[in-house]
C-alpha cells in the first residue's frame, strides 16, 4: 500500500482505491501522513473542513470532519488509532521505538484535549500490529534512552542471552494510561509483524508497506 520504492505505482494506488471502496471512505477526501518517526500532531476541524492532503512532517493526525479518513503507513511501526465517540473525533499514529520515545501517544492525546475537548478518559484506542517485544532487538544506544523519560523498564525492556528486547506497545500503553486513558478502553492486537507472513517487516525481511485507516463518524 506505501509508494516509496513502489515497483508498480499505478498498482499501489489500485489497491488503495479498492481497499477505500470495500471499507466505504473517500480517498480523494483522505488525510495521509508523511512520516518522520516523531510525535508532531496535526488537526482538522469540521468548522473549516480541508480536502484530502498529504500532510508533511508529521506522525499523527486528527479530525472531526464526517466520512473524513486518516491513513498511516507501517513495516513493524505500530498503527495507534483512537476515537471520541461523543465528539465524532478520531486520530491516527505511527509509532516506532522513536516515535515511542518522544511520546507521540502521549502528544496525540493531549492534542485531542486541546482542539476538540476530548477527555483522555472517553477515548477508545487500538494499538494495531506491530514488531512485538520478543522479537525487537535493539542495542543498548536505543534502550537506555527510555528509563531516564519513562522509569518502569520493567514493563517495556527485557534482557535475554546478553541482547535487549523494547516492546513498543507496551510504551504506548504505559504512556496512554499515563495521560487518563482508562486500561480497559485500550486494546491492542497480538499480531507481530515480524513473525507473521501476512505483514510486511523490515526485520523480516519483507519489504513494503500496509496502511491503517479510521474514519470519523
Amino acid at each position: 500500500m506505501g509508494l516509496t520504492d513502489a515497483d508498480d505505482p499505478e498498482a499501489v494506488m489500485r489497491r488503495r482505491r479498492q481497499f477505500a471502496e470495500q471499507v466505504g471512505f473517500d480517498l480523494d477526501r483522505t488525510l495521509m501522513t508523511v512520516q518522520e518517526h516523531g510525535a508532531n500532531v496535526v488537526t482538522f476541524h469540521r468548522r473549516r473542513p480541508e480536502g484530502g492532503q498529504c500532510v508533511f512532517s508529521t506522525d499523527a493526525l486528527a479530525t472531526d470532519v464526517p466520512g473524513q479518513a486518516i491513513v498511516t503507513y507501517h513495516a513493524d511501526c505500530f498503527p495507534l488509532l483512537l476515537a471520541d465517540r461523543d465528539r465524532g473525533v478520531v486520530a491516527a499514529a505511527h509509532a516506532g521505538w522513536r516515535g515511542a520515545l518522544v511520546g507521540v501517544a502521549t502528544q496525540t492525546v493531549q492534542a485531542l484535549h486541546l482542539a476538540y475537548g476530548t477527555p483522555p478518559d472517553q477515548l477508545d484506542v487500538l494499538i494495531g500490529p506491530g514488531i512485538c517485544g520478543r522479537c525487537y532487538q535493539v542495542g543498548a544506544e536505543v534502550a537506555e534512552r527510555f528509563p531516564p523519560r519513562y522509569g518502569r523498564q520493567d514493563r517495556y525492556l527485557q534482557t535475554d542471552g546478553g541482547g535487549l528486547r523494547l516492546d513498543i506497545a507496551a510504551v504506548l500503553r504505559m504512556q496512554l494510561e499515563d495521560e487518563g486513558v482508562h486500561p480497559d478502553r485500550i486494546q491492542a492486537t497480538a499480531w507481530c509483524t515480524r513473525e507473521e507472513d501476512r505483514w510486511f517487516s523490515h526485520r523480516g525481511g519483507r519489504p513494503g508497506r500496509f496502511l491503517s485507516v479510521v474514519v470519523a463518524p
